[in-house]
């Protein structure tokens, strides 16, 4: 693939000087810095809204650190989504639009590399994101939690966090892939945009049914919540979701270059 060097030295350079380097790192850290105080406070909170008495009759068991690994994925499946879908859905239909897709392609530049550069430093951006975010939300877990202990907020709790994290950035590379098909289909940012949300809403739904959630992508997002909070399904092999994650991804990327080859540029 032609000029491969120079574009994804071009993508860096755009992640650093536009909105991008900001928004998903800053969206993360806050995140990761807020969840587990939320988690923490969480039944303090109950209280002054519903009044002692009432929170009494919940029985609601005592936060755990455990609780706020947990909330972290679960803050990366929701808003976190929402912007790495956005980033993947413009990332080429804009500059379809504006005309940088015909100046870069007569570099000359493949229009195979021009689609992969995009993928390569879109899904490398996301996962560095999210493991500071990661780190950022562990250290505050300890600080809130009351360090090491009895509530595992140990070094090996830092483990199993990564690992989390590792499993929603493969759900994410899918995501992002899903969108840059989208983008490369589609001149509509917005069009773009609603079908990968839509491909998450299907992966959350299908997670739902054991089968699907055990063999396929849908699996990531219910193995990453159980990695997190120290609870994993047993018998349930994380590698089936992660390879059938990959290779989604990887055909998703061959589809988005055959339809951009097809595609008019202005």
């Amino acid at each position: 693939m032609n000029a491969m060097l120079p574009l994804l030295r071009l993508r860096a350079r755009e992640v650093v000087r536009t909105w991008r380097v900001w928004v998903l790192p800053v969206v993360l850290v806050f995140l990761a810095a807020s969840g587990p105080v939320i988690a923490r406070f969480t039944n303090e909170i109950l209280a002054g809204a519903l009044g002692g008495g009432e929170l009494t009759a919940l029985a609601l068991p005592e936060p755990t650190a455990a609780d706020a690994a947990a909330r972290w994925i679960t803050d990366l499946s929701q808003l976190a989504v929402f912007v790495v879908v956005i980033m993947a859905a413009g990332a080429i239909n804009t500059e379809v639009r504006s005309g940088v897709a015909s100046l870069l392609l007569v570099k000359p530049a493949s229009r195979s590399a021009y689609v992969v550069s995009h993928a390569v430093v879109l899904v490398g951006f996301v996962a560095v994101a999210a493991f500071v975010g990661a780190l950022v939300s562990w250290g505050v877990t300890r600080v809130v939690f009351g360090g090491a202990g009895g509530d595992g907020v140990g070094a090996s709790n830092l483990g199993a966090m990564l690992g989390a994290t590792g499993l929603w950035v493969v759900l994410a590379m899918v995501l992002i892939t899903v969108s840059l098909l989208a983008s490369a289909t589609f001149d509509a940012m917005a069009a773009a945009a609603g079908v990968g949300v839509g491909a998450f809403f299907l992966l959350a739904v299908a997670g739902a049914a054991p089968r699907l959630a055990e063999f396929t992508p849908a699996g990531l997002l219910p193995a990453a919540v159980a990695v997190a909070s120290g609870t994993p399904t047993e018998g349930f092999a994380t590698w089936w979701p992660v390879g059938t994650g990959l290779g989604a991804s990887l055909v998703l990327v061959v589809v988005a270059v055959a339809v951009f080859r097809r595609r008019e540029l202005r």
